[in-house]
């Protein structure tokens, strides 16, 4: 009964409550129908007051009946919150436990993984160095290759170079003494050019000469005498030709101070045309402009 107070102490004292109004509710009954003389108004009062007093009672009832369902409900949540927790707890561990041997085998894992890399390392690194020590050596024995053929190169660069530079020294020595000919020959042209044109000179300085005289004569007999004194009259022409003797201008350069004589001295200069020529056609250059002296008579 103790074990019980303790566990529920409310529900006992409702219960011993509720006993008690029960007892004293048919106490009370039963004096009152011992009575012989009976009041109807009292009567009714007492029924009324009966009828409160059990409801009163039904609904403390009720209230406890509630009351216990209320803590047995309560009870019932906060067992099946431990049980939750529990089995929360149980599965925290499980997980727990699960993740610590994924872990182990994952570390496991990871150890196996970084052995097989270690040892794959050690392979390439070894692997490596060989490479390298192979690629040392075709690079020594390329190098030795390079230098020998550099060497070659050098030697055959030098023996071309002294090939070349023997038949420039050659050529040029041609050059030079083919220069100093044909500059030779040039001079020596030149010279018998230069002889020949002063030879040139000298017969056409005659021809003119020779030829000066028949154009003036030729001139003259084409001449007709102005009209007036014209004694003692004289001038220069100048005239132009073309090959074949043709006149293409001809001009008094020096008057003889009479007008009408100059005039009639170049009417018949150009009335002579043509006027007569060396037969040689080199010779026309120096007759292409003529200058004569003009007198009748002379």
């Amino acid at each position: 009964m103790m074990d019980l107070f303790k566990k529920y102490p409310v529900a006992v004292i409702l219960s011993v409550v509720f006993h008690l109004l029960l007892v004293a509710f048919f106490m009370f009954s039963a004096d009152i129908f011992s009575e012989k003389k009976i009041n109807p108004k009292p009567t009714v009062n007492v029924v009324k007051a009966t009828v409160i007093d059990e409801s009163k009672i039904k609904a403390e009832a009720e209230k406890l009946k509630n009351i216990e369902n209320k803590k047995r409900l309560q009870e019932q949540a906060r067992l099946n919150e431990i049980k939750k927790k529990r089995l929360a707890e149980e599965k925290r561990i499980a997980d727990l436990k699960k993740q610590q041997e994924l872990q182990k085998q994952k570390l496991a894992k990871q150890k196996a993984d970084e052995a097989a890399r270690q040892a794959k390392l050690k392979e390439k690194n070894l692997l490596a160095k060989k490479k390298a020590e192979a690629a040392e050596k075709k690079k020594q024995a390329d190098e030795k290759k390079k230098r020998e053929r550099l060497a070659r190169e050098k030697a055959e660069k030098l023996k071309a170079a002294k090939e070349k530079a023997a038949k420039e020294k050659a050529a040029k020595e041609k050059a030079a003494k083919e220069k100093a000919a044909k500059e030779q020959a040039q001079r020596e042209q030149a010279l018998r050019e230069l002889a020949d044109q002063e030879e040139q000179e000298i017969r056409a300085q005659e021809a003119v000469a020779s030829y000066t005289d028949l154009i003036r004569q030729k001139v003259e007999r084409n001449w007709i005498q102005p009209p007036g004194d014209i004694a003692g009259l004289d001038c220069v022409v100048r005239v132009r030709l073309i090959p074949g003797g043709d006149v293409i201008d001809a001009q008094v350069i020096k008057s003889s101070g009479n007008a009408l004589f100059d005039r009639s001295v170049e009417r018949a200069t150009r009335k002579a045309a043509p006027l007569p020529l060396p037969n040689d056609p080199k010779m026309f250059n120096f007759f292409r402009t003529l200058e004569f002296y003009f007198r009748p008579g002379d």
